[in-house]
């Protein structure tokens, strides 16, 4: 992951600073950290180098500090602690994953993406966060409040939390790709396509488990979120019956 001062999401990228860091996703334990400053006080002073230790060590563009960061990162990893890296969790948009592909030899065409859940549903809200905006219409009472962009996301957090426990990647995928889409009509009120594993509404719609006989893949299972039963998974991450009217 990067960051950079005066570079906040989605804005600016003039940032004079900028640091980068790898952290392994098994132990969470930093395994790489790299700064790269356009700009040295001490040389905007007048001081000469001689006098004073420089730290200004990049002049390229400011939104390639976190691509050479994370590509120096993977360069080093099997020197510096002995072991290679495949795959990486990075941002939908970044332009990291290109450049470990070009420049890391033998293995970088052999290295994996995923997706960061955290960014998309930043982006997530970012986009709803433009539609008020360019929409007035939108706006108020039983609109886009800022209660509906809240639940708007976290319903798009909750699928992604529970699709992720599917064994079965294409069908985790196909499942959440008909969340997503149904999401809205959720937060909205409407419940005809909701999945029984997320809202209370379809799961009442369902025959009574004491009538049926069988194994039946709508029976009430542990919740793989909070460890309760499915019935109001969804209804409780985007919390239903609190929307505004």
């Amino acid at each position: 992951m990067g960051a950079g001062a005066s570079a906040p999401h989605k804005h600016s990228y003039n940032a004079n600073s900028g640091v980068g860091i790898i952290v392994g996703k098994a132990t969470g334990k930093l395994l790489h950290l790299g700064v790269r400053n356009k700009f040295c006080s001490a040389c905007s002073q007048g001081i000469p180098q001689d006098r004073h230790h420089c730290y200004k060590n990049w002049s390229a563009s400011s939104s390639e500090m976190e691509t050479d960061i994370i590509l120096e990162g993977f360069l080093q990893a099997e020197r510096v602690h002995g072991v290679r890296y495949t795959t990486m969790i990075g941002d939908g948009d970044s332009s990291v994953y290109p450049s470990l592909i070009r420049n890391v030899p033998g293995l970088g065409h052999c290295i994996q993406k995923l997706e960061c859940a955290n960014h998309s549903c930043k982006c997530c809200r970012g986009a709803l966060e433009k539609l008020m905006l360019e929409n007035p219409a939108y706006k108020g009472t039983g609109g886009l409040t800022e209660q509906m962009r809240r639940r708007l996301v976290s319903s798009a957090r909750c699928a992604i939390k529970m699709r992720s426990k599917e064994v079965d990647r294409k069908v985790a995928v196909r499942q959440l790709k008909k969340d997503l889409l149904n999401g809205p009509n959720h937060c909205f009120g409407n419940h005809e396509h909701c999945s029984p594993d997320f809202c209370s509404t379809a799961k009442d719609r369902l025959p009574s488990t004491s009538t049926i006989t069988s194994a039946s893949t709508h029976s009430i299972e542990p919740n793989p979120i909070d460890g309760g039963s499915r019935e109001s998974s969804w209804d409780e991450c985007t919390g239903a019956g609190k929307l505004e009217r």
